[in-house]
C-alpha cells in the first residue's frame, strides 16, 4: 500500500523502461514485480432471513434452502461495484508484497470515470499461495474434496472467454467461499464469499424474524499488464533502508460548494519488518473533527515495495532525470494518468488523476522519500493531505 493509500485510508518515456524485477517460482513464471492485476468487485448486503447462499455452476447465487436465485449481474439490498487493481510491488524469496487500490462504478450518479476509493490495502503473502489472487498450480492439482471443501474441474466462462479451471468451494457455519483458478497458470479468475452478521434472531415485524444480514461478494479477473516503473530496477535509497519511524500531519479540505472547517489528521509509522526491496510498518492514525470529541486512534499494517508508483520512495537518480509533463503511466481501465507535475527545485510532485479523482505524491530529490501525499474524489469532495513532519 502506498502513502497515497495511507491518506485515503484515514477517512482517507525519456527514462529507460525498468527491469521487471524478480519473478515468481516454478509454476508461476508469469508472476513478476511491477505487474498489475485488475479484477471487478461487487458487494451487497441482503436483509437476513436465515437463508444460506452459494454459487451455481455459472456463478449465480442460489439459496440452498429455498432454491431462490440471484443473477450474477443483479443487485441485492444495499450494493456497490467497481474494480480493484493489485500491484505486485516486490518478490523477495517466498514472500510477495501486494498493494491494492479500489475504484467505484458511479455511473448511476453521473460519474462515468472509475472513482478512486478511500481505504486502499496492502499485504505480505506467500508467493505460492496468495488466496484471492493466485495459487500454485501443482498444489491445486493435488487438492481433493472433503471436510467441507468441494474441489472440481470446470469450464468457467467470463464474458466471451472460457477457462479450463479448478474450482474450490468451502462450506461451513462461518460462511461460504468460492475460488476459481486457471488450471495452467494458477491465476484466480473468480472469487465469491457469503458471510452473515450478528446471528442473534431479532423481530423486524409481527411474525417475522431476521437471522442476521448476509454480505455477498464476488469478482472476476479482467486483465493484467506491466507497469513501466522507472525506479523498479534501482536499489532502495539509504533513507528507506534506515528509518525507524515517520510522523505525518495533515488535514481534510473541502472542495465542495459548502465551506467547512478543516479536520486534523495524524499518522505515525513504525517499522515492523524489512526485506530485500520492501518495508512493513505499523501505522497509527487519528482524525480529529473540529468541535467533536477526539476519536480513538486506529492501527493498521502497511507494506511498501520497490516496484510501485506512489510508494514510500523512488530512486533519487531517477527523480533527477524526470521531466515536467512526462507521462509515467496511463491505465486503460481506470483512466488514471500519472504525470510529473514539476521537475525543478528540490522536490518532484506527481499527479495521478482521471475525471473522478486525483492522487498526488511529492518526493524529495536528494533522499528519494515521499514527503507529501494527497487524495481526492468527486464523491466525497474532500481533499486529504498528509505531510512528513519528522522521522527517526
Amino acid at each position: 500500500m502506498s502513502l497515497r493509500l495511507i491518506c485515503s485510508a484515514m477517512v482517507l518515456a525519456a527514462i529507460t523502461t525498468a527491469a521487471r524485477g524478480d519473478n515468481g517460482p516454478a509454476g508461476l513464471s508469469w508472476l513478476h514485480e511491477g505487474m498489475v492485476l485488475t479484477n471487478t468487485w461487487y458487494a451487497a448486503v441482503a436483509p437476513g432471513t436465515g437463508s444460506l447462499f452459494a454459487e451455481d455452476e455459472h456463478g449465480d447465487w442460489i439459496d440452498q434452502n429455498t432454491g431462490q436465485r440471484f443473477n450474477r449481474a443483479g443487485r441485492q439490498g444495499t450494493s456497490g461495484s467497481g474494480w480493484t487493481q493489485s500491484t505486485i510491488t516486490c518478490i523477495d524469496g517466498d514472500k510477495v508484497v501486494i498493494a491494492n487500490q479500489s475504484f467505484g462504478d458511479a455511473g448511476a450518479l453521473g460519474n462515468n470515470a472509475p472513482v478512486p476509493l478511500q481505504g486502499g490495502t496492502s499485504m505480505i503473502a506467500s508467493v505460492r499461495q496468495a488466496g484471492d489472487y493466485w495459487s500454485d498450480p501443482a498444489s491445486l492439482a493435488s487438492l481433493h474434496s472433503g471436510g467441507g471443501v468441494d474441489v472440481s474441474q470446470v469450464a468457467w466462462k467470463i464474458g466471451d472467454k472460457s477457462y479450463d479451471a479448478i474450482r474450490v468451494q468451502t462450506f461451513g457455519n462461518g460462511g461460504y467461499t468460492d475460488h476459481v483458478y486457471d488450471r495452467k497458470r494458477g491465476l484466480c479468475i473468480h472469487y465469491a464469499s457469503e458471510s452473515r452478521s450478528n446471528q442473534v434472531p431479532r423481530q423486524i415485524a409481527p411474525g417475522e424474524t431476521a437471522q442476521g444480514d448476509l454480505t455477498l461478494t464476488h469478482g472476476d479477473f479482467v486483465a493484467m499488464r506491466d507497469l513501466a516503473i522507472p525506479w523498479a530496477g534501482q536499489p532502495m535509497p539509504d533513507a528507506a533502508k534506515q528509518f525507524k519511524s515517520m510522523h505525518w500531519r495533515g488535514q481534510t479540505i473541502s472542495r465542495g460548494p459548502l465551506p467547512t472547517v478543516p479536520n486534523l489528521l495524524t499518522m505515525d509509522l513504525g517499522i515492523s519488518d524489512r526485506g530485500n526491496g520492501w518495508v512493513a510498518v505499523s501505522a497509527t492514525s487519528t482524525l480529529q473533527m473540529q468541535g467533536a470529541p477526539q476519536t480513538p486512534p486506529s492501527t493498521s499494517q502497511i507494506a511498501f515495495g520497490r516496484s510501485q508508483f506512489n510508494g514510500l520512495w523512488a530512486a533519487p537518480a531517477v527523480l533527477l532525470n524526470l521531466r515536467q509533463g512526462q507521462v509515467l503511466d496511463d491505465d486503460p481501465i481506470t483512466r488514471m494518468r500519472l504525470v510529473v507535475k514539476k521537475a525543478d527545485g528540490d522536490s518532484v510532485p506527481m499527479s495521478e488523476s482521471n475525471p473522478a479523482g486525483e492522487i498526488e505524491s511529492i518526493y524529495n530529490k536528494q533522499t528519494g522519500m515521499l514527503t507529501e501525499s494527497s487524495f481526492y474524489n468527486v464523491l466525497s469532495k474532500q481533499q486529504l493531505v498528509l505531510r512528513l513532519a519528522g522521522q527517526e
